[in-house]
């Protein structure tokens, strides 16, 4: 197959795999990642094209908050293998798979490529700003976390293990990972687009403890 038809396949392949997950990780996540890596390409001018569309499209793929029962990487590994995708390509999807979330920065000592660098700033792109918010209410609702806990403080962490072991409320989460992504993105035009959506978490946040403290005084 040709690139076009091996990301068509991809797309078909990606959208049965989350027909079933819940809203905030299902395939309109992965679409808005493919066109955020897109556009920043675009903006870069730099990383393999192909690369980087394979690994928008895979990237969830068996992420253990949605699927704990996928070896994700094997999984992409073979599904590409018998794409006929060459073995080079293959390996470098599966890198930026390994490395491209957010627990993955506790254990960050390695080699950054420009390929990494644009999908993972796609994917925490998509992480903050309105759909960030939306996507971090809905998630913390299918897991019954609580949405705020006044006197629970965030966590602070320093190992993968530590971030993903806590059990937090959703308002947490931002002080624990949403509101740290500006600061860690990788390419020009990913620090561009997340400043604008920092800013609209930070405006978001400063109303809902308005509202919440009206409520609780009332």
């Amino acid at each position: 197959m040709d690139q076009k038809s091996i990301i068509r396949v991809t797309a078909d392949y990606v959208k049965e795999y989350f027909s079933d997950k819940e809203s905030g990780h299902n395939w309109w996540h992965v679409e808005r990642v493919w066109n955020i890596a897109l556009y920043i390409h675009s903006k870069e001018k730099r990383g393999n094209l192909f690369v980087i569309v394979l690994a928008a499209l895979l990237h969830d793929i068996g992420d253990d908050k949605i699927d704990k029962e996928t070896d994700g990487l094997k999984t992409v590994e073979l599904f590409l293998g018998k794409a006929g995708v060459d073995r080079g390509i293959i390996n470098k999807v599966i890198v930026i798979m390994s490395r491209i979330s957010f627990r993955d920065s506790y254990n960050a000592d390695y080699e950054r490529t420009d390929e990494l660098d644009i999908v993972q700033d796609a994917d925490r792109l998509d992480a903050i700003g309105a759909i960030g918010i939306a996507r971090a209410f809905n998630y913390g609702g299918s897991r019954n976390n609580e949405i705020y806990v006044p006197d629970q403080l965030p966590g602070t962490f320093t190992t993968r293990e530590e971030y993903t072991g806590s059990r937090t409320s959703t308002i947490n989460h931002f002080y624990e990972k949403l509101l740290l992504l500006k600061d860690m993105m990788n390419t020009g035009t990913g620090k561009e687009m997340a400043d604008e959506r920092h800013k609209y978490m930070e405006d978001f946040l400063k109303q809902f403890y308005r509202e919440w403290d009206v409520a609780a005084n009332d």
